[in-house]
């Protein structure tokens, strides 16, 4: 086994790792076609594609969000199609996910980022799957849906972890009375039988139940500036594929509008000190 324990990535691994990235994405996009799913990039992986026709050069991971309806028919077909080489994950199939999102991991690789080192889950070489989820056109019903899902996402964690890592640069006074507090939190959902299974049955519940039935705009609860890479249904498709490595990647139509909200001027490098990816503590690429 290749074993690496990091400071920062030499260019080797990095390749390598994107090499991976890219290999399970591919095996992402099988299954996609297979049952006719679609998806869109978002994030580093669409503004690489529109800059760099590829990952950014720094970049270590593929961010990819699918509306609901296909989210749930990728979880429950992708085991079937490949369970055998990766791990498909969310918090209806691993009981100790903290997360309100997937993750497709490759099996046999290990893949330990500093934020997740408490989790007790599989940590793999992996691409995040997001949900789309159809939310009110009233900014004030949205609002209120966002808040409660935010809330509910913080809880989940809380029930399977009793210490989260908090900000960097963070008062270290404060830091103690809210790492305190969160441990007390923590031994109360205990207390009263508050499970993961419950909080994330809770967050599904506002999350999937638009009470707009006709909205055409969608949004990932799960990302906290969720409202700046909504989508309208019409206005980001057809879907369109831009060049990527040496496959292509799908992006919403209208992805300048889609990108610019939250990203400002995409197509310009930023500064040195605003180049950040998931660099990890520890891989295992899992070959001999």
């Amino acid at each position: 086994m290749k074993d690496i324990e990091l400071k920062e990535y030499d260019e080797e691994t990095l390749q390598h790792l994107k090499d991976v990235i890219l290999e399970i994405f591919k095996d992402f996009v099988k299954i996609c076609e297979k049952y006719d799913l679609e998806y869109f990039a978002t994030g580093g992986t669409a503004i690489g594609a529109l800059r760099h026709n590829g990952f950014i050069p720094w970049d270590d991971d593929i961010d990819v969000n699918m509306l609901r309806e296909d989210y749930n028919k990728f979880m429950e077909v992708a085991p079937k199609e490949m369970g055998d080489k990766y791990i498909f994950m969310d918090a209806s199939t691993q009981e100790n996910y903290p997360l309100m999102f997937a993750k497709m991991v490759k099996r046999g690789t290990r893949f330990i980022e500093a934020d997740y080192e408490q989790a007790n889950y599989p940590l793999g070489i992996f691409i995040d799957i997001f949900p789309y989820d159809k939310t009110p056109e009233d900014p004030i019903a949205r609002k209120k849906i966002i808040k409660k899902t935010w809330n509910i996402a913080r809880w989940h964690v809380l029930t399977l972890i009793p210490n989260p890592n908090l900000p960097e640069g963070m008062n270290p006074v404060l830091k103690k009375l809210v790492s305190v507090a969160m441990r007390v939190i923590h031994a109360g959902l205990k207390l009263f039988h508050v499970t993961s299974k419950k909080t994330y049955k809770k967050y599904l519940d506002y999350a999937t139940n638009c009470s707009e039935k006709d909205s055409d705009l969608y949004i990932d609860y799960s990302y906290i500036t969720g409202e700046n890479l909504m989508i309208r249904k019409h206005e980001a498709w057809p879907l369109i594929d831009v060049p990527f490595e040496d496959t292509s990647v799908k992006v919403v139509k209208n992805y300048d509008s889609f990108l610019r909200k939250e990203y400002g001027d995409y197509m310009q490098l930023p500064p040195e000190e605003q180049r950040h990816n998931h660099l990890a503590s520890y891989i295992d690429f899992g070959e001999e």
